[in-house]
């Protein structure tokens, strides 16, 4: 070891050799002193840079929801002002799909338990609401609607199944949203619309914070994380 090194006296040394030895051992203390200081700072800069590096960045804002106006399974209307001050999970679907919705139904449903679950274990529920917007909807009217939602909705939580006007779709879904969708030959043997496999996170304030692709169980994990994050600040 150096300090063992420098610290060290020569075998028959004289008193005055005898000497040396201390004063370098007494100039040798504030070097020591200085090194343990270095080190615990240097500690304490790695800690925080680890604390940095675990904390969970909050997703970036992409875009703003857009304005609408429509019904949900009850028939109650929903506009983007009356969501205000919750965080949403939304899709797209429609009540015929003989695919792509039936998964995106049946993991919007586990959202919900999820949710629910760590609620309970939390002792509070966060403001978290699942929307649904049927793609179709001239076929999928309050009823349709309420019927499918009995089949994917445990009630535990808020999910809203949405139906608007045809002619606002457009407007709403692709360019507000931003997931695209077009009607298909059904001749093909496909569904009558086809449409992205995404989940949509909005903020309480209407801003969308990330898209997540269904098939991928880790973004679905990070969703949920990220849904419970921005939730959380709206409690504060």
């Amino acid at each position: 070891m150096p300090n063992e090194v420098l610290c060290s006296t020569s075998p028959g040394s004289s008193s005055a050799g005898d000497g040396a030895p201390a004063r370098r051992r007494g100039r040798l203390r504030p070097v020591r002193i200085g090194l343990w200081v270095s080190a615990l700072a240097g500690l304490a800069v790695f800690g925080a840079v680890s604390r940095a590096r675990e904390a969970p960045a909050s997703p970036p804002v992409l875009g703003e929801m857009p304005a609408f106006s429509m019904t949900d399974q009850d028939g109650r209307p929903v506009t983007r002002e009356s969501l205000r001050g919750q965080t949403l999970i939304v899709d797209f679907f429609y009540a015929s799909c003989p695919v792509s919705c039936p998964r995106l139904s049946a993991q919007m449903a586990a959202f919900q338990e999820r949710l629910a679950q760590r609620g309970e274990a939390r002792g509070q529920a966060l403001p978290i609401h699942l929307i649904s917007i049927t793609l179709d909807p001239e076929n999928d009217t309050p009823d349709v609607l309420r019927s499918y939602a009995a089949r994917y909705s445990s009630g535990r939580g808020a999910w809203s199944f949405l139906s608007g006007r045809s002619e606002e779709l457009n407007r709403v879904v692709v360019k507000g949203f931003k997931v695209r969708f077009e009607r298909a030959d059904p001749s093909a043997g496909l569904g009558a619309i086809m449409h992205g496999e995404w989940f949509v996170l909005v903020d309480g304030q209407g801003r969308i914070r990330g898209y997540y692709q269904i098939g991928d169980e880790e973004r679905m994990n990070e969703l949920v994380r990220d849904a419970e994050r921005l939730a959380s600040k709206e409690l504060t």
